[in-house]
Order: structure tokens, then C-alpha cells, then sequence
């Protein structure tokens, strides 16, 4: 690949940071004020989240339902998880996962771990990082199936974002 290219790509990646479970908004968000923040940490176009997808993901039970038409950090945290694995993992996949999170660690404890291992898996995959970083000090079952999953997600956006500049370059030559 072209460094210019490399470069290219790299640069958004490298300060792209999740919010923490401690961070997210603890008074409750409006179904449209849900979608406009989980949107705002979105890495490809075309892959937003819509109100529809909420209310989907709360009649499968993947989410808790709003509280007085309001959402709480719970939501938002299992919100971001999904906009992202959903690109490689199945709902019903998806829903297995998040019933091995309940069952083996806390949400907070989940989320930071999903939120920390994605940036780092996007790092290495992205070139910034030349190997990925050990992310916690215990090796489970879950965490490799975490781990994998996200895996697959930053190789899918970076051929994403690959091929459309290299789209892009090719309309440019032939103009």
C-alpha cells in the first residue's frame, strides 16, 4: 500500500476514543438524542444507527427499553457495541454474546473492556500500532470472543475505507 494511502487512513484512527461507561450521559436521552450520540462515534458512513434500529433492538430484547421515553447509559453502552458488530456478527450471535457479558462480567466493566480493545485492535489493523496490546490482565473465553469479533470489525472498515479512496483515485485518473 501507498504510505500517502496509509497516512491517509491512519489519521482519523489515531485519536479515535470511545466514550467510557463513566462517561456516557447518565440522565436519560430522547430516542433522537440516542441515535444523533451513537452516530457521533461512528467510523464508516452508511453504517448509522437509525430510531427504527432502536426500537428494533428494544423489541429483541438486545437493549433495555426507554424509561419514561428516555434512555439511560445502559442502552447507550449496548447501542455502541451493536452499531459496530453488527457489520460481522448476526443478531442472534449478537444477542449470545451480550448473555455471556451478563452472565461472566458487569456492564461497565464490559463495555470499558469492548471500548478499549476496539481502539486497540483499530490501531494495529490501521498500522499505528505495529502489534496489538494485551488489553486486561485475565484471558477468557469471553474476552477472545470479544476479541475476535472486533477484530473482524476493524479489518472490515479498513478494507471499507481502503477500497473507496482507491475508488476514488481511479475516478480522479479517469476524469
Amino acid at each position: 500500500m501507498k504510505e500517502s494511502i496509509k497516512e491517509k487512513l491512519a489519521e482519523p484512527i489515531r485519536n479515535f476514543r470511545l466514550p467510557r461507561y463513566r462517561e456516557l450521559p447518565d440522565v436519560g436521552l430522547y430516542l433522537e438524542q440516542v441515535v444523533r450520540y451513537v452516530n457521533r462515534y461512528m467510523i464508516l458512513d452508511g453504517n448509522e444507527l437509525t430510531a427504527s434500529m432502536v426500537s428494533n433492538y428494544v423489541k429483541q430484547k438486545l437493549i433495555p427499553g426507554p424509561v419514561k421515553k428516555s434512555y439511560g447509559a445502559d442502552a447507550i453502552a449496548y447501542l455502541l457495541f451493536l452499531s459496530y458488530t453488527k457489520m460481522v456478527v448476526p443478531l442472534g450471535d449478537i444477542h449470545f454474546m451480550i448473555d455471556i457479558q451478563k452472565d461472566s462480567y458487569g456492564l461497565a466493566i464490559a463495555y470499558d473492556y469492548f471500548c478499549e480493545e476496539f481502539e486497540n485492535l483499530l490501531q494495529y489493523v490501521y498500522g499505528i500500532r505495529e502489534n496489538p496490546a494485551q488489553v486486561g490482565s485475565d484471558d477468557t473465553e469471553e474476552k477472545e470472543l470479544m476479541r475476535s469479533a472486533l477484530l473482524s470489525v476493524a479489518h472490515k472498515i479498513f478494507l471499507e475505507q481502503y477500497i473507496r479512496i482507491l475508488h476514488c483515485q481511479r475516478e480522479e485518473e479517469n476524469k
